[in-house]
């Protein structure tokens, strides 16, 4: 899995640390680069391992460790604290709209897995009692819709859809129909950016004031690695994300992704993707 590697490491350099006893800042110095370099080659953002091994460094010399009879379990202690921090400290939850229909705008880069994941989001809210209408605004990428109405079938949830439309209107005119039609949520669709793209950025930020969705999601391929962060800094920037849905967790990903993303302020983990089939994610 995504931090097995990353786990197995770690365990290596505090097991050396809890064996010696008292120690020195010569130690803790060898095992901070330890650390760093174990980060470094889970793919964390260079830019969130630094600041996360200075925070360490700092706390790990600081006198309380320093002097205390197990120094190497407070450093344990201490890297333990700043990695909740930065993963964050609670469970992101989705906002539920007191008045239905509760929108999600769904964005990432493509090749995320954007679309397939909005088939599982829909089969998990559909478990839950839900009544949830894809709406399919992916009017550039060939077969997108098409592939929207498969995994939209496999979920056992509706799709709408006009087909090579405007995206802008198609939002609208979906959520609409979803507030005519009794249906409690809708999973916006967008089309998925092969870069950051200034023109379909915009389109981004029209469908977002068109439709002012309750979350607005970014999809992250969790084998991104080190430019995830990049990524989600400028989506943010651009549209205030609500949330992060981190993908393919169960390939060869190794952990960087989830913890760089987790470095974008308040942007904590809301999904998890770890399997091809429905049910394999968690919230």
């Amino acid at each position: 899995m995504a931090f097995g590697s990353l786990s197995e490491k770690l365990k290596h350099i505090f097991a050396k640390l809890t064996r010696s006893g008292k120690l020195t800042e010569v130690e803790i110095n060898a095992a901070m680069r330890e650390v760093k370099l174990a980060l470094l080659e889970a793919d964390v953002n260079f830019l969130v391992v630094k600041k996360f091994i200075a925070s360490v460094s700092e706390k790990a010399l600081g006198e309380q460790v320093m002097t205390s009879l197990t120094p190497g379990q407070m450093v344990i202690k201490v890297v333990h604290e700043e990695m909740t921090e930065l993963l964050g400290r609670t469970n992101e939850k989705l906002v539920i709209s007191p008045k239905p229909p509760s929108v999600y705008l769904m964005c990432g880069l493509q090749g995320a897995g954007k679309t397939t994941f909005c088939g599982k989001f829909a089969h998990m809210l559909k478990s839950q009692g839900k009544r949830v209408l894809l709406v399919a605004c992916d009017v550039y990428r060939p077969a997108a819709i098409q592939q929207l109405k498969v995994v939209g079938k496999n979920a056992g949830v509706d799709v709408y859809d006009e087909g090579q439309g405007k995206p802008i209107a198609i939002a609208s005119n979906g959520v609409k129909f979803a507030t005519k039609n009794g249906f409690d949520t809708v999973i916006v669709d967008t089309a998925g950016r092969l870069h950051i793209d200034q023109a379909l950025m915009k389109e981004l930020v029209e469908i977002k004031r068109e439709i002012n969705p309750h979350e607005v999601l970014l999809t992250v391929d969790a084998m991104t690695g080190q430019d995830a962060v990049n990524t989600a800094k400028t989506f943010n920037e651009t549209l205030e994300l609500t949330g992060v849905l981190l993908t393919k967790l169960d390939g060869d990903a190794r952990g960087g992704t989830a913890l760089s993303i987790c470095s974008v302020k308040g942007k904590a983990i809301t999904l998890r993707d770890k399997g091809e089939k429905n049910g394999d994610k968690d919230v």
